[in-house]
């Protein structure tokens, strides 16, 4: 980084932020486990790239894990990893290996069994102030420690209540929420008042946004659809819906949780990019823009690879907004080729970033790399006289701050 890009990186590490977006495990997950290092590179994105598993479970063992990552020293699914550990723990390596595996599982380990690693690294050395929490793997739950976190309800499971049977990419049904509730489904319009009373469940516990991450079981192309076609499905014995009744009641689906929005002032998080088939660029989603002006829409992961349309369509929808979160780590050279258009096209205002991960060092990896990005980007502006000094200053503290908190105010 040039000389203002690390001044600007400086100013940005210290700020107070809000961090858009995790899904942070309780820390018990991480010391039960017998290999500390290997349960948080198990939980971290580096298993997308080894195994494919979309995050749920390496099948590997750490003799396989280590002569993998030699294969991919240039992944920033990796690099984000080890950026981490030498920021936390102080890391002298580059790299993993057999020699430093042990001395760094017991530094972790160490950590988490005399902080609270939440306290130390996210509200303490990044200055933190808030976390909108994302519990995908408790439907209809918002029990979360609220000095930090702040929850949103997850909207996925939602589109799979045609049948019981049926779940979302994380295994997960609105029946869990209704048996455990106790809450009779045996018609469409019980289903809807389900929908209603876990809205307005999260209403009374605080969430701070509705989450959609649908774009992983199917494209981002919503058509309005009548009620009656969109019970179809729901009547339908389990299996014997067809993928067009199945696409009508997830539609409706859609439209219906939209107008709950809309209703109950709350803001809406959409995961954009990857996902089913790469059906989930966010043109996709102008139709909807069109239709819900009054609800504020944030367009998750600058929609990678299509980062160029979700600044082109800030210009035209003051509703949208745009959160750097995730894209730093599937490609750094996007990640600053998407901000710098940000920034010209919105001025600085209505962009936001997140950390996106599972534990504390995915966290502090991930938001290091939003700073990093934030700094580079602004700091060449600066450089090339775009921008004065004091214009990427604030242009930071928005970022950081007072768009995520336009955003979530209600």
């Amino acid at each position: 980084m040039t000389k203002i890009s690390q001044e600007l990186f400086s100013l940005f590490l210290e700020s107070p932020k809000i961090d858009t977006h995790e899904h942070l495990l309780p820390p018990e997950r991480f010391i039960e486990s017998p290999d500390i290092l290997f349960s948080i590179l198990e939980r971290s994105y580096l298993s997308w790239i080894l195994s494919g598993t979309t995050g749920k479970s390496f099948n590997l063992t750490r003799e396989e894990l280590l002569s993998r990552v030699k294969t991919i020293p240039a992944s920033s699914f990796y690099r984000y990893l080890i950026g981490a550990f030498q920021f936390m723990y102080e890391f002298q390596d580059n790299s993993l290996s057999q020699e430093n595996w042990e001395g760094l599982s017991r530094q972790i380990r160490e950590n988490y069994e005399n902080n609270d690693m939440v306290k130390k690294w996210l509200s303490g050395r990044l200055n933190i102030q808030k976390i909108i929490l994302d519990r995908y793997w408790i439907v209809g739950d918002f029990q979360v420690d609220r000095e930090i976190f702040s929850p949103v309800l997850r909207l996925d499971p939602f589109f799979f209540g045609y049948n019981r049977e049926a779940r979302d990419h994380d295994g997960q049904s609105p029946y869990f929420y209704a048996n455990r509730e106790g809450i009779k489904v045996e018609t469409f319009d019980e289903y809807l008042n389900l929908i209603d009373h876990i809205f307005q469940q999260g209403i009374k516990e605080g969430i701070s946004a509705l989450k959609l991450a649908i774009a992983y079981d199917r494209g981002l192309s919503f058509n309005q659809v009548t009620r009656e076609k969109a019970e179809v499905a729901f009547y339908r014995e389990a299996g014997e819906e067809t993928l067009e009744e199945i696409v009508n009641f997830q539609d409706f689906i859609f439209h219906y949780s939209f107008q709950k929005a809309e209703e109950l002032s709350l803001p809406v998080q959409i995961h954009t990019g990857p996902g089913k088939a790469f059906q989930a660029a966010p043109s996709l989603l102008g139709p909807i823009l069109e239709t819900y002006r009054a609800v504020k829409i944030s367009i998750f992961h600058g929609g990678f690879p299509w980062v160029g349309e979700p600044g082109a369509m800030a210009l035209f929808y003051p509703n949208l907004y745009l959160d750097l979160v995730w894209l730093p780590l599937l490609s750094p050279t996007f990640s600053r080729l998407a901000l710098s258009e940000w920034i010209e096209t919105t001025g600085g205002a209505r962009i936001m970033m997140g950390g996106d991960s599972w534990n504390v060092e995915g966290a502090v990896g991930s938001i290091l790399f939003n700073l990093e990005t934030m700094a580079r980007v602004l700091g060449e502006m600066v450089d090339t006289g775009y921008l004065s000094v004091t214009d990427a200053q604030e242009i930071g503290k928005m970022v950081l701050w007072s768009n995520p908190e336009e955003f979530f105010a209600s």
